[in-house]
């Protein structure tokens, strides 16, 4: 899915894009390929911006797979950080709004390392889960699963800990707009705890870059572990650290979730 640019000037550029209804999640595009797409229509537009390091979405509105327009604004850029935000509309609907923040590298006298992610052989043979059509969201079928802790979603769960692999099936390289998607491509925690099918959705989702990878092979396994922090009258807060297939920390996100049931 690619965004074609259609109009621009200096602080707006607009686009459309086609997506299609194998990246579904129930009635909307999954929440992950609408972040990859406004990643993708920022860096489309101004080619030369630095990393990504971090980005906000609010997802205001269910959209579905089809003609996706992307209108996308440049807030501020400064030296070393440029910021931009992109809407997602379904006609004059706002569907999802992002903010996010691009930056170069710069001398600093903090450095610290975090712990990386024991990779051990635990993946290798855990049962990775298929993909059936109807019953497991459509956009899952481009990714790979290996539940390594934690229960399965609606299966009603007592642990508010999941850990697992996964990684894109479709072939090619993962770039950075790649890795967002894959990001919020594991279910939310919440869901392992219901007991049978229950509709929920993410309200917002926060993404934040720890380090910076050229293309990689989309072969490899990532890990995350993602740990429900608290869930209450129908809100749940998670949060999750995404590992590379190195095993160094690549991500942290932050996500409130609604359930409803």
């Amino acid at each position: 899915m690619i965004p074609t640019l259609q109009s621009a000037d200096a602080t707006v550029a607009r686009f459309v894009c086609e997506t299609s209804d194998d990246w579904a999640q129930g009635r909307t595009l999954f929440g992950g390929a609408q972040a990859m797409l406004a990643v993708r229509a920022m860096r489309q537009w101004l080619p030369a911006l630095p990393p990504l390091w971090s980005l906000h979405s609010t997802f205001v509105a269910p959209i579905a797979a089809g003609q996706i327009l992307i209108e996308v604004m440049l807030l501020r850029q400064g030296k070393t950080v440029v910021q931009l935000s992109a809407r997602l509309l379904d006609g004059e609907q706002t569907a999802a709004i992002f903010v996010a923040a691009f930056g170069q590298s710069r001398n600093s006298a903090i450095q610290l390392n975090p712990a990386a992610c024991p990779l051990g052989a635990a993946g290798e043979t855990a049962q990775e889960l298929p993909y059936i059509a109807g019953l497991t969201p459509a956009f899952t079928q481009h990714y790979a699963y290996r539940w390594l802790a934690g229960a399965l979603p609606f299966s009603g769960g007592s642990q508010p800990v999941n850990r697992i692999q996964l990684r894109q099936r479709d072939a090619g390289v993962l770039d950075e707009a790649h890795i967002v998607a894959l990001a919020d491509a594991i279910p939310p925690v919440a869901l392992s705890l219901l007991q049978g099918l229950t509709p929920a959705s993410t309200l917002s989702w926060s993404l934040e870059f720890v380090r910076h990878l050229p293309p990689i092979s989309a072969e490899g396994w990532w890990h995350m572990d993602a740990t429900l922090l608290a869930a209450r009258d129908g809100y749940c807060n998670q949060d999750a650290y995404l590992y590379g297939p190195d095993g160094e920390l690549m991500a942290l996100s932050r996500q409130v979730v609604t359930v409803f049931g």
